[in-house]
């Protein structure tokens, strides 16, 4: 009697390499008040503008207007680009209204100007307050954004820190008790303890199977990492790994090439379809990963030529769109689990635009795929690749899509 089953799922790799994560920079400043407000470096130039304005004001009569519209121009373009303290700014208002409104009222008291021109001096001062009030709130704005930034880039730094505890608390121990339970097993003469251990050992694996599931539900709500890959080598390499714990007929059938995208994500995706695809499946079945590039769709699931699914699954599958969740367990049989895996992946595939969607399989069996718009991607279709093997598993064929 073998002392395992095939329907431990294998590692799924993880990029623990921090610096390969795109980061970007946060102010670490978090209270609601205008992120420069501590700064005022264009105040005390903008303040010998404003006074060499109001000399050539006095020296200048009848063009006053244009030394005047020129501080209040600079004052504008100063404070949008320091947004200088409160007291800064009401000072300064205060003190360039006042320089200047005497100049306009002495110059239209001896008639130099109309008094229409005096008009200016309450206009300008209260469209400068609306403009410090604008710029406020603008600031005000960002550093609210930026301290929502700055958390939401913590909180991503504990969920990869996180992934990586749970992936070494929780596998490590795990790997070393199946060892010791098969060294007991194969050096045990009684053939009720040797039952005994073969029970223990189911009991692992069960608890590697739910191992792997939540570390790819911790990796699926994690920060993807976008790069450029190759959809067909990662399908491969994705049932090479897959190969050596579940022994089926496996056959890769893509031509996608290359894209921009997040390859941890996808194959924590796959993961999960072909999880379910082991559970339906015995040895005598076939599992088939595919890839297909159509005009402005990507095609991407796994197959099976296990028993399928039945119509209200299927219509369940198909039906539910848009962010709607799924019900935990779709199935109603022995093997349904609490369905999350499959309420996961249809999340990811529905925040890029696609959908999940199932079928009956050529096979004869279940057809999951992910059916995601291919505007962005730009595929470089790879020549047929040959037969592969795997170990002493079975082979894993590669051969054009159907």
């Amino acid at each position: 009697m073998p002392l395992t089953r095939d329907a431990v799922g294998p590692h799924t790799p993880f990029n623990l390499n921090f610096a390969r994560k795109r980061r970007h920079p946060v102010n670490n400043q978090t209270s609601g008040a205008p992120a420069a407000a501590s700064t005022g470096r264009y105040f005390v130039p903008w303040m010998l503008l404003a006074g060499v304005c109001t000399v050539l004001m006095w020296a200048l009569p009848e063009r006053e207007t244009i030394p005047y519209h020129i501080a209040w121009a600079g004052f504008a373009l100063a404070y949008g680009s320091t947004c200088w303290s409160a007291k800064r700014a009401a000072l300064a208002l205060a003190l360039f209204t006042a320089a200047t409104g005497a100049v306009l009222v002495l110059r239209a008291s001896r008639g130099i100007i109309a008094w229409q021109e005096t008009a200016e001096i309450p206009l300008m001062l209260v469209l400068m307050v609306l403009v410090v009030w604008h710029i406020r709130r603008y600031q005000s704005a960002l550093a609210k954004v930026t301290d929502l930034a700055r958390r939401d880039h913590e909180q991503a730094t504990e969920r990869e820190y996180l992934n990586r505890l749970t992936s070494h608390e929780m596998r490590t121990p795990l790997t070393i008790s199946r060892g010791y339970v098969e060294m007991l097993h194969d050096t045990e003469p009684d053939p009720q303890r040797r039952q005994d251990l073969i029970v223990v050992s189911e009991e692992l694996d069960r608890l590697t199977r739910v191992t792997e599931r939540l570390l790819r539900m911790i990796m699926l709500q994690s920060e993807p990492v976008i790069e450029r890959f190759d959809v067909d080598l990662l399908l491969r390499q994705t049932a090479e790994r897959w190969a050596t714990v579940a022994h089926r007929h496996w056959v890769v059938s893509s031509t996608v090439g290359h894209i921009e995208g997040s390859p941890d994500r996808l194959r924590v995706c796959l993961d999960t379809l072909i999880e379910n695809a082991v559970r339906y499946t015995n040895e005598a079945d076939t599992i088939r990963i595919f890839g297909e590039l159509a005009p402005s769709r990507l095609l991407l699931g796994v197959a099976d030529s296990g028993p399928g699914m039945d119509e209200r699954q299927l219509d369940l599958l198909n039906r539910i769109s848009g962010r709607d969740s799924l019900p935990d367990p779709i199935g109603n049989d022995d093997l349904s689990r609490t369905g999350l895996g499959l309420s996961l992946v249809r999340k990811v595939v529905v925040a890029r635009g696609g959908r999940l969607t199932a079928r009956t399989a050529p096979e004869g069996g279940a057809l999951v795929s992910m059916d995601l718009p291919a505007d962005a991607v730009s595929a470089q279709p790879p020549p047929e690749a040959p037969v592969e093997l795997v170990g002493d598993a079975a082979p894993v064929h590669a051969h054009a899509a159907v």
